[in-house]
């Protein structure tokens, strides 16, 4: 067994190839938690009921003693959590050290941003530090590393900021002080990089995106440093989690927190709502931080609900039963689980949100108890039902490359695919899935890809065709290119392939008909790039 900190501190260790929190006895365990662990509400609100320890119990004491059964099963409190009636239960507390500095659009070079942050930390930390059960922290919580919007922003600072300086200084770098070369890429009306402001807009068809990137990449790399170096001042033993990406990514950003980080941690629900995942979001995430990988918030909701709860306001999966929305959640943790670098994942919420949805007009059936209190049953046998330590200790990924068959009525959809066998493994990159499957000897094609399109960096504020995601394709050699992303329809060209469904987003879920008839091995030849060409995989391989 590897390990990777002090005995007396909570540490990451290795065992037969797979990563596990280790506790101070040296006890592995996979991490399966529980946000916003407490009492909720002082009283209740009538006009927008919600979850009130206190007054369904009398106290928070009284509150306690019922929580605790309801949390059997789980073994760690994750964020937004009250530790102090769970002592020496593994905590994970979010500090939210950038965001009281309202970063990352307040510039993060700004001493007096650094001296808010290096405040909080101080702050908070040494009140934590010497609790048992302290796993480690937190740095924030889905900060927006929004590329195409960060660069403008830091453009737009006043000249003497230290953010401005900092960008203008790295442009300099990019485009070898020629002034010239960054205006074959921009449309500006300034003459000198001092004078870039955040009017700057990308011309089409350019290699801009990769100095909005690159910018991208020396903020964050610039942000993580931070982190760790104000976490480590005033905690040097505890493990540093990462900022809990917001079920997106950028490959660069999670390139950027890998020398600063212990584990990389992101919220994440099931792509489709019968609680699958992709392969390349943990996978990717995994081999660009080359860090072990902590989900620190999933969720599965049901329109049969005892709270009232609507689910209208987007993002979540959502089912329509409390039986169907345990057996989501039971693949959902199968899959996690089965990952050998997954070191946990994290529920959220406790009890289910307002009747009429949070201040932020969130309204979801999130929790494992309704606002009455009372339990979901079939959700909770499905995390107490298996030992989670026993799936992650037999871990195996089907490395798919064959050709499997689906129902006829999955075709508009890769919810009903079986995608594990489907997946054809990319290179470079990888930032999507690619799935062969058949269905009465024709072959479909399905990508799954992550990209989050801003189209206001464009003078019109409209994606050029130039700049849309490509996908170029050989299958036994014939050759297709699909265009998509963005307002215009979804394109093909060259084989006859034919658009069964596009639906685009942060997520883009494209199907493709394969008009030839599979009568042997699949010779796939493929290139992905995204939009404004930033990210570019590829594929070669032989499927039977």
């Amino acid at each position: 067994m590897i390990v990777t900190a002090a005995l007396a501190s909570y540490a990451i260790a290795t065992e037969n190839g797979r990563f596990w929190l280790r506790d101070p006895s040296g006890k592995l365990f996979w991490s399966l938690g529980v946000c916003c662990t407490g009492s909720g509400e002082n009283s209740v609100n009538p006009k927008n009921p919600g979850y009130s320890g206190k007054a369904l119990y009398g106290s928070e004491t009284a509150w306690s003693k019922v929580a605790k059964d309801q949390f059997a099963g789980f073994n760690t409190l994750g964020g937004w959590s009250d530790q102090q009636f769970f002592p020496g239960m593994p905590f994970t507390p979010v500090l939210h050290l950038g965001a009281y500095a309202k970063a990352p659009y307040n510039d993060l070079f700004d001493p007096a941003n650094i001296a808010i942050m290096d405040n909080a930390a101080k702050d908070q930390i040494t009140k934590l530090r010497n609790q048992p059960g302290l796993v480690g922290y937190f740095s924030d919580n889905e900060l927006g590393w929004w590329r195409e919007s960060l660069f403008t922003s830091y453009l737009g600072l006043p000249p003497t900021a230290a953010g401005k300086r900092a960008i203008v200084a790295f442009l300099r770098r990019h485009y070898k002080s020629d002034f010239n070369r960054f205006k074959r890429e921009w449309v500006t009306t300034k003459s000198d990089f001092e004078d870039l402001d955040g009017t700057v807009r990308l011309k089409p068809g350019t290699s801009g995106m990769l100095a909005v990137k690159g910018w991208q990449t020396a903020l964050t790399t610039h942000y993580y440093r931070l982190m760790r170096d104000l976490i480590g001042k005033y905690d040097p033993k505890r493990l540093v989690l990462g900022d809990r990406y917001c079920q997106f990514y950028y490959l660069n950003v999670a390139r950027s927190a890998r020398p600063y980080v212990d584990v990389i941690s992101t919220n994440l629900g099931a792509d489709w709502n019968n609680g699958d995942i992709s392969h390349f979001f943990l996978d990717s995430l995994r081999r660009e931080s080359g860090k072990p990988v902590l989900i620190t918030e999933f969720y599965m909701a049901a329109n049969e609900n005892r709270s009232g709860n609507k689910n209208s306001s987007g993002g979540f999966p959502v089912v329509e039963t409390q039986v169907e929305r345990a057996a989501a959640v039971n693949r959902y943790l199968h899959q996690i689980s089965s990952r050998p670098y997954v070191i946990g994942a994290h529920w959220f919420q406790f009890y289910d949100e307002p009747t009429y949805g949070r201040a932020d007009g969130e309204n979801y059936n999130m929790g494992l108890v309704d606002i009455h209190g009372e339990p979901y049953s079939e959700l909770i046998a499905t995390f107490r039902g298996t030992d989670w330590n026993q799936v992650h200790r037999q871990s195996n990924i089907d490395p798919g490359g064959k050709i499997p068959e689906i129902p006829a009525e999955s075709t508009p959809s890769l919810r009903g695919w079986n995608k594990a066998a489907a997946r054809v493994p990319g290179k470079g990159e990888v930032f999507a899935d690619l799935y062969l499957s058949q269905q009465k000897q024709t072959l479909y094609i399905g990508l799954y890809a992550m990209d989050f399109i801003d189209e206001k960096i464009y003078s019109n504020a409209k994606l050029p065709a130039d700049d849309r995601l490509r996908l170029k394709l050989s299958l036994n050699g014939k050759v297709a290119e699909i265009r998509f992303g963005g307002p215009e329809p979804t394109t093909a060209q060259g084989a006859k392939a034919e658009v069964v469904s596009y639906r685009g987003g942060i997520r883009h879920e494209l199907i493709l008909k394969w008009p030839y008839p599979v009568t042997g091995p699949v010779k796939v030849i493929g290139e992905l790039q995204s939009h404004g060409r930033a990210e570019t995989m590829t594929w070669n391989a032989t499927v039977k």
